[in-house]
This record gives C-alpha cells, sequence and structure tokens, in this order.
C-alpha cells in the first residue's frame, strides 16, 4: 500500500524545486523504498497540473498533498513543509526498514 507525495509548482520556483529535493533527501534518509512512496510534481503551468490542482483547491505554489489511498493525510498550501510536519505519515514505512 503505497503513499502519494503530490508536489505542486511551477518549473522555475525555487520554493518548488526545494520541496521535492526535501521529500528526495528524507525518503532517501528513512530508506523508504520508491515502490512504497510515490512522489510526483505538478507543473502549475500546464493544463494537466492545473486540472489536477484544482481537485485539490491549489492556489498557492508550492502546495504538496500527502494521501493514502486518496485519503487527504497532510496538506502544506503555499510553503514548504518542514520534515517534522511529515515525518509521521510515513512512520509505518520507517518502522518497517528500523
Amino acid at each position: 500500500m503505497a503513499l502519494d507525495v503530490k508536489v505542486f509548482g511551477k518549473p522555475g520556483c525555487e520554493f518548488c524545486k526545494t520541496t521535492v529535493k526535501k521529500f528526495e533527501t528524507f525518503l532517501g534518509r528513512w530508506k523508504i523504498q520508491p515502490e512504497q512512496v510515490n512522489l510526483t510534481f505538478f507543473d502549475m503551468e500546464t493544463v494537466d497540473g492545473l486540472a489536477e490542482g484544482a481537485f485539490y483547491g491549489v492556489t498557492k505554489i508550492p502546495s504538496t498533498v500527502i494521501e493514502k489511498e486518496e485519503d487527504v493525510l497532510g496538506f502544506w498550501h503555499g510553503k514548504v513543509p518542514l520534515s517534522e510536519e511529515f515525518k509521521n505519515h510515513f512512520d509505518e514505512f520507517i518502522a518497517q526498514t528500523a
């Protein structure tokens, strides 16, 4: 059962790049396998990105959604989330690797 991490932003946005890099770094550090977490960047300058963003009510970038089977577990709107704010959503996977 995988978690979905969706980051909404624009290619030139430094905060958006920081958000994606932060998740990549921490997922690696916590030894969470790629099949356990799907990390996806949605470009809000494209039709697909705008459509997906509209579904979640995204109006500011960067925005991040963590979902498990379509249940939204966490939502950060217009900011880079702190690792302490999202780590608890990954505790189940971290425990499996300990």
